[in-house]
Order: C-alpha cells, then structure tokens, then sequence
C-alpha cells in the first residue's frame, strides 16, 4: 500500500498520473452516468463503487484512491462518516481529494462535509458539470503542499 508513487507510462512514454476513483453513490442510474463521465483512460478511471457506508468502508482498506466522490445520503448509513474514516485510514501526504456530490446542499449539510474532511461540496442538480473538471485537476488541502511547486 505504501507505493503509491507508482504511474503507468502514457502512450508516449511520458508517465502518466490516471486517477482512481472510488464512487460512493446509491443511485444506480446517477452511477451509470458518473462512470461516464468520469472515465477517461490515461487520466481518471472508477476503479471501485460503493453504494453504503460499510460497502465503503471495505472499499477503502481494500485498495488506496486518488479521489472520493461521496454522496451523502445512502442506502445505508452516511458519506460523512465515510469522509471521517477516510481521513483517517491514509497517511496525511496521501490524503486523497475528497469530492461531495449530494442533493441535501444546505449550508449545514456542507459546513457539516467540510468539518468531517471534505475538499469540495457539489449540489447534485447544479454542479454535476463542475465534477470532472474538480477530479481531473482538484488536490486534497489536507495533502502538505509539494516541495517541488
């Protein structure tokens, strides 16, 4: 788990950074189309989905990620509690971008997803649009900045 330099070589035998996505959604039909959009090889790829929190939480012992897309209310249990633990589960210079995606976009609900570790807060209706762009080039502010920037 600790090699998470690794980077498959792109096409060009540049190194290439694709980034996993681990999807915690319960809607079938908004995680067919958040696959879609957020699969592009060489760069993003949904490498695991969740739809509870405890399907979540195995996912991220599992395997490590690049970037969480987390939605709030679940089938079962909560994505805040997920944020929570994954906080805590990677190491602070491997925090991964932690993206929220929900339809309860109040300013509690996102005061409550920023306290718990989240890095973006994205309304379901209004921001879809804003998603891939935010998981192409969006870093955790809980990773310390780089020395080489």
């Amino acid at each position: 788990m600790g090699t998470a330099e690794l980077r498959p070589s792109g096409f060009n035998g540049s190194p290439t950074a694709e980034r996993r996505i681990l999807l915690i959604e319960d809607s079938a039909v908004l995680s067919r189309r958040l696959v879609d959009l957020l699969s592009e090889p060489g760069r993003l790829a949904v490498t695991a989905q969740a739809a509870t929190q405890s399907e979540a939480l195995l996912k991220l012992q599992e395997a490590s990620y690049d970037v969480l897309v987390v939605d709030i209310e679940l089938a079962e249990g909560n994505g805040v509690a997920v944020i929570r633990q994954a906080r805590q589960l990677y190491p602070p210079d491997a925090q991964p971008l932690i993206v929220v995606l929900t339809n309860y976009a109040s300013d509690f609900v996102r005061d409550h997803c920023f306290a718990a570790g989240a890095d973006y807060f994205l309304d379901k209706m209004r921001d879809i649009t804003l998603l891939k762009g935010i998981v192409v080039d969006g870093h955790s502010k809980w990773t310390p900045p780089a020395s080489s920037h």
